[in-house]
């Protein structure tokens, strides 16, 4: 290893001098056993040279190392796009990304982040990637395993493994190896300790399947110290419940009623999502906002009225089978009609005419842009999203500007909003009042068309059917008279 000043600054790409540690990992060079030629494959697969196999492997051979190379110039493209200490103008660039390949807001900022990692703190395995000698999943585990160090520790990790055999050593060894390697130093003083890392984040289950899985994430002793409090309080409302059973007194925590419908207290893991799920959420000396609770299920009338299984869906986006969309509405005390466009499944508008949207504006806007509007931007499903007016309001010339009407409006996070103020992000409604023409930044210009319901087509043409067919049923049944009144009639006299 190049000996140097530790801190010392190095143009972008190329190799960084490191300083060694106190705890210096021993350095190990990492060969293969033999090369990885055709006929290694062969006797590792248990295959023949002159069958089939082979002649395949070494085309994916040949695609493996073009996808490197691939890889290592998109990782520097993308890397042109990164600004340093520029918040505003860098979420605009990850904006670009999304859209140039077709990926959401988060995989891109991620994207971006990762490629300033490997041009500062990974330029020589980068270079191996250019050059086709390591695989496209050994450099994005070697990118994954290394995000939480410091970036010392990434460069000391770079200049060990960029003298690895890693054209030729097999992938479990490669991962073995490397794990040793990235444990070695604590890492407490490189990656955020527990307290700093507490967090609630939601994710949704396979699709289709109608769960989504809460997860709390922090210091050991507070989630298990949460999740004695949660389970204790469980046992105690199962030990009530059986003894009110007992003793023909009202059950406490029946929510529902299964209790007394069943005659048995609720399972502990009902009774701990019940506690978790129902109970009174309290923040002292803050007043909290009713609203933000509140969810869209949106439901066919066919699927309601039990004549077709179409989806439903969550806040417009996250499918709900059927069945548990029936029962949602079944449970619910207040339905909403919806009106789309039979054609397309347009939602369609509601009047008004002022700044503030009314609460009608503000549900439509809800099933209409689900997230934030940005192309590319996921957020506001889980988190507040900003009611927007695409042309200007005026509140010295109302007249002059935008108006507060459906066309004119659309949901943004708060940081695009905020983007879109400061004329980072413009975007401007087209005539026929379904398209947005976006220029984000001084890089990307395109059009979007707005959210619809995606099963309206279909659900029209099942009610058309469902229509026909009760009429041909009504005019069967008001033929039967007239079949009675012949049948009893007396037979003519030839």
């Amino acid at each position: 290893m190049r000996e140097g000043t530790a801190g010392a600054e190095a143009p972008i790409g190329a190799p960084l001098a490191v300083a060694a540690p106190p705890s210096f990992p021993p350095r190990r060079i990492i060969r293969a056993r033999r090369p990885l030629t055709l006929e290694r494959i062969a006797a590792e697969s248990d295959v023949r040279m002159d069958g089939v196999e082979v002649p395949i492997a070494e085309r994916l051979l040949v695609r493996q190392r073009r996808k490197s190379r691939e890889l290592a110039e998109e990782i520097g493209e993308i890397h042109l796009l990164w600004v340093e200490d520029a918040d505003d103008q860098a979420d605009v660039n990850a904006v670009v990304i999304a859209n140039t390949l077709r990926t959401d807001l988060p995989t891109a900022e991620r994207l971006l982040r990762d490629a300033r990692l490997a041009v500062t703190d990974l330029p020589l395995v980068l270079r191996r990637l250019a050059a086709g000698e390591i695989s496209v999943p050994a450099f994005e585990h070697l990118v994954r395993k290394v995000r939480p160090l410091a970036p010392q520790q990434r460069r000391v990790v770079d200049s060990y493994v960029a003298e690895w055999d890693l054209e030729n050593i097999p992938a479990d060894r490669y991962r073995r190896e490397l794990s040793l390697l990235v444990t070695w130093w604590d890492t407490d003083a490189a990656r955020p300790g527990p307290a700093a890392m507490r967090d609630v984040r939601c994710e949704i289950l396979a699709e289709g399947s109608g769960l989504a899985c809460l997860s709390v994430l922090g210091p050991i002793p507070e989630i298990y110290a949460l999740m004695k409090q949660v389970d204790g309080t469980a046992r105690s409302v199962q030990r009530a419940q059986r003894h009110a059973l007992e003793a023909g007194e009202p059950v406490p925590f029946d929510l529902d009623g299964d209790v007394v419908a069943s005659g048995h207290p609720l399972p502990l893991a009902a009774l701990r999502y019940a506690i978790l799920t129902r109970s009174q959420l309290e923040t002292p000396g803050v007043e909290r906002r009713g609203v933000d609770a509140r969810v869209n299920v949106v439901v066919p009338a066919l699927t309601l009225l039990g004549l077709a299984d179409a989806p439903g869906t969550l806040d417009g986006v996250i499918p709900l089978p059927a069945p548990l969309a029936r029962r949602l509405a079944a449970g619910s005390r207040t339905w909403h009609r919806i009106l789309t466009d039979p054609a397309d499944g347009a939602f369609l508008p509601v009047p008004a005419a002022q700044y503030r949207p009314t609460t009608a504006m503000a549900e439509h806007l809800r099933l209409r842009d689900p997230v934030c509007a940005v192309p590319g931007c996921i957020r506001g499903r889980l988190t507040p999203a900003e009611i927007d007016h695409i042309e200007e309001f005026s509140h010295e010339d109302p007249g002059s500007g935008g108006a507060t009407e459906i066309r004119n409006l659309h949901r943004l996070c708060w940081w695009h909003h905020r983007l879109k103020t400061e004329r980072l992000i413009d975007p401007e409604k087209a005539p026929d009042g379904t398209t947005t023409h976006w220029e984000i930044g001084q890089l990307l210009t395109l059009d979007t068309r707005q959210n619809t319901d995606l099963l309206t087509p279909a659900m029209v043409e099942l009610l058309e059917d469902a229509w026909a067919e009760h009429e041909a049923e009504r005019l069967i049944a008001s033929l039967a008279p007239l079949d009675e009144e012949i049948a009893e009639s007396e037979p003519p006299p030839f």
